[in-house]
């Protein structure tokens, strides 16, 4: 059986206040996943990392102790954000455009981003990915 996979409509990257690397991934059909992983009160994952049958796109697979999985595509218009996944990084997966938290940062002075539903992975780091999805 073949996970559904989604790609990033949009990406950032800065610094926690606690001074680690962040990725922001902004992934509008995982607003339902992200409100019930975080309605459960899940934070024990796994993560893997999958090649597509034609080593064309890699995929991010995270699994929760309760079998709650999410997915993410990465295209090779993607490949740069992979490589900043080199080195472990702190990953913040949301479904509100970053452009709209940009902009609500800008129209209230910030100089951070508020986010509201959101999931948070530490220490995620790109892997030789194997050739299959896993479910």
């Amino acid at each position: 059986m073949f996970t559904q996979a989604y790609t990033p409509e949009q990406s950032a990257f800065g610094k926690l206040e606690n001074g680690r690397d962040v990725v922001i991934l902004y992934i509008k059909e995982f607003k339902e996943k992200i409100r019930d992983i975080n309605q459960a009160g899940l934070s024990s994952f796994t993560y893997h990392w999958f090649a597509t049958e034609n080593q064309d796109s890699y995929v991010l697979q995270v699994v929760y102790t309760d079998d709650h999985h999410i997915a993410i595509r990465f295209n090779t218009q993607h490949f740069k954000l992979i490589s900043q996944l080199i080195e472990p990084k702190d990953v913040i997966l949301t479904a509100t455009p970053i452009s709209e938290l940009m902009e609500n940062a800008q129209n209230n002075s910030y100089n951070f981003l508020e986010f509201n539903d959101v999931l948070t992975f530490s220490i995620i780091s790109f892997e030789v990915p194997s050739a299959e999805y896993q479910n």
